[in-house]
């Protein structure tokens, strides 16, 4: 008999169940690489569009909305099939009804193992999921949110199958982007998650090196914006891309800004930005009832799919 005390007991049978079942293997997690050229073809604008179908038939979803929270779901468990894990960050915000509470979503592909969700990835690529506030009609924003929403669900598929590369995105859907009660974003009305986001972004060890937002991107018959306060590099890129895909009859580059999610990244956060966004003055749905799935078509989800997709190509192979 070796005489011992209780500690060396304990240790002697983690030994034993070490030497038993063999050491615990160390969880490699893989580092980021280029997004392939191939990875831009692949996308789907019907996929994306199926998602917009589906994100519809749960109903108008403002904040604190049952709508909201059926979206929530659908959008992690299509993630989570894809090998993204997802984080719910949710707080309150005084808004002009009072306290309200907001929800985003976050989502990273990270197959085998949790994220560091105190480190942030290359780039963010971001849009609003919630829909406009109207008490009185059925507002079901196929466009404006759906629209956004498809496709990033859609970039999420593409990426995940290309598992290097997926590992540069940070994919963010804002809550609480519209007015809670005026028709358009006001200073003090709006943009509730996107500046949260942008809040806890600065508390972050690092920060990304682009956020990419994109908003109404659905429809044929508008121009897709790039706006005009959007970094100049990324532009570069962009009318690089867009000569690449063909799409110079698609895509204006004015010299306007447009308040959007992409602001609080800017002011909040100091990040470099790149806004894609439709031009939503000359839709005569735009905030109204119409806004359904007839306004929006998988062609052009497309267009606007495969024109980040190849920002990100040529921003991880240059």
């Amino acid at each position: 008999m070796i005489r011992t005390t209780i500690a060396g007991i304990i240790a002697l049978l983690l030994f034993i169940a070490c030497r038993e079942k063999g050491e615990p293997k160390e969880i490699k997690i893989p580092s980021a690489g280029p997004i392939p050229e191939e990875a831009v073809g692949e996308f789907s604008g019907q996929k994306a569009y199926d998602h917009i179908v589906k994100l519809t038939e749960f109903g108008p979803r403002p904040p604190e909305s049952e709508g909201y929270q059926k979206s929530l779901a659908y959008l992690e468990e299509v993630l989570h099939g894809l090998g993204w894990k997802t984080r719910r960050s949710t707080f309150q915000d005084n808004t002009p009804l009072g306290t309200m509470t907001f929800t985003n979503l976050l989502a990273r592909f990270s197959p085998g193992y949790e994220p560091d969700w105190s480190r942030s990835l290359t780039f963010v690529v971001g849009g609003h999921l919630d829909t406009k506030r109207y008490p009185d009609i059925e507002f079901l924003g196929a466009n404006d949110s759906g629209s956004s929403t498809g496709v990033m669900l859609e970039i999420a598929r593409v990426l995940s199958e290309h598992k290097e590369g997926a590992l540069n995105v940070e994919l963010a859907f804002f809550d609480g982007e519209e007015a809670i009660l005026e028709k358009m974003i006001f200073k003090k009305d709006g943009l509730y998650g996107s500046m949260n986001y942008a809040k806890q972004l600065r508390k972050r060890k690092n920060k990304p090196s682009l956020g990419i937002v994109i908003d109404l991107v659905g429809d044929p018959k508008v121009d897709l914006f790039v706006g005009g306060d959007s970094d100049p590099n990324a532009v570069a890129h962009t009318r690089k891309a867009v000569k690449t895909l063909g799409l110079g009859k698609a895509v204006t580059f004015p010299e306007t800004s447009i308040l959007d999610d992409h602001i609080p990244l800017m002011v909040f956060a100091n990040l470099p930005v790149l806004h894609f966004i439709g031009d939503f003055e000359s839709m005569t749905y735009w905030h109204t009832k119409e806004d359904t799935l007839d306004k929006i078509t998988p062609g052009a989800l497309e267009n606007s799919g495969k024109l980040t997709l190849q920002v990100l190509h040529q921003m991880t192979t240059r």
